[in-house]
């Protein structure tokens, strides 16, 4: 059974399914940077509704109704693998976060760069022209942006 099979069937309290959970999230954050980096935007759309599930399970799995259900009372391989996982996830949205940033900025240059050059293209001339020489039309550029990721 995969990771994210055990997140949907486990019982949400369960620390172990905590840690299905927890290794599924890092999964899909790990999938995700790597979507970022390469610069397939496109690709990363489909994987915002099942991000979103995993990160509210996760958060609820993080509220048990008593303290047997807590990860703090795991012992043994259990609470090793917990921390492990635990380390893995935050490591992961770390990374994530930082790649989501960086690409959020090369694109704010690359806009604003576009922007400036269409915009210098637009200006009116500063000097006369010389004789018989014919004024350029302005050029109409139409730009969109997706700046959702």
């Amino acid at each position: 059974m995969t990771m994210a099979a055990t997140a949907k069937t486990a019982p949400v309290g369960e620390p172990t399914a905590l840690i299905a959970l927890a290794d599924a999230l890092t999964d899909l954050l790990e999938r995700e940077t790597a979507l970022v980096r390469a610069m397939q935007i496109a690709r990363i759309a489909p994987l915002q509704d099942e991000k979103q599930r995993l990160t509210d399970l996760f958060q609820r799995a993080l509220k048990p109704q008593d303290a047997t259900a807590s990860p703090a009372a795991l012992e043994g391989p259990a609470r090793l693998r917990w921390l492990e996982a635990g380390r893995r996830l935050a490591a992961a949205a770390m990374e994530n976060e930082r790649a989501l940033r960086v690409g959020r900025t090369a694109t704010e240059r690359v806009v604003a760069a576009v922007v400036t050059a269409v915009s210098r293209g637009r200006q009116p001339p500063s000097a006369y022209a010389g004789r018989r020489a014919v004024a350029s039309k302005p050029r109409v550029a139409g730009l969109t942006f997706d700046h959702r990721l």
